[in-house]
């Protein structure tokens, strides 16, 4: 029972990946001009700050139509594919490797992957890319210390 629950914890941290990693990559692609660091999310059509309950990954985009509440600009659909990708994807290779180690550094690969294929299919962004890179790098690194820390929780609870 245990296992489960955090398991369970590990696939709704993919689930919550998923949410930062539209905002990680998006800010990094062509025409972007907010840092990687700004801890808000705003509209890119009218700037508007979207509040916290509307950063609900996929349930807050289906909730508004995939529209901001806002303006009521269309939300590309694009963002949401990439959050239900990375959450899937990083899930289902956990899954498949059993909730290892392996299948941990795996997801780490497709994250990465994912962010590297979307900035050389859409273009970096034209202002301060590399640090804003370098930031993103450095803010994925706390994102998976902390998931590596469920996963010793796993690792530890397996074999106690």
């Amino acid at each position: 029972m245990e296992i489960n629950i955090i398991c369970f914890f590990i696939l709704f941290a993919f689930y919550v990946l998923g949410a930062y990693a539209t905002t990680d990559i998006l800010r990094l692609l062509k025409g972007s001009t907010t840092s990687v660091n700004a801890k808000d999310c705003y509209c890119p059509i009218c700037g508007y700050r979207i509040p916290l309950y509307d950063q609900i990954p996929i349930f807050s985009y289906l909730k508004n139509k995939g529209k901001c509440r806002n303006c009521h600009s269309q939300i590309p659909f694009s963002d949401l594919f990439l959050e239900i990708f990375i959450f899937l994807g990083c899930s289902i290779i956990t899954a498949a490797c059993s909730f290892s180690w392996i299948g941990f550094g795996l997801s780490i690969a497709f994250y990465e992957s994912t962010k590297l294929f979307y900035i050389i299919r859409k273009g970096a962004r034209e202002d301060h890319f590399l640090s804003n890179l370098l930031k993103s790098l450095l803010n994925n690194l706390v994102w998976f210390v902390l998931l590596a820390c469920l996963f010793l929780i796993l690792k530890l609870v397996r074999f106690s």
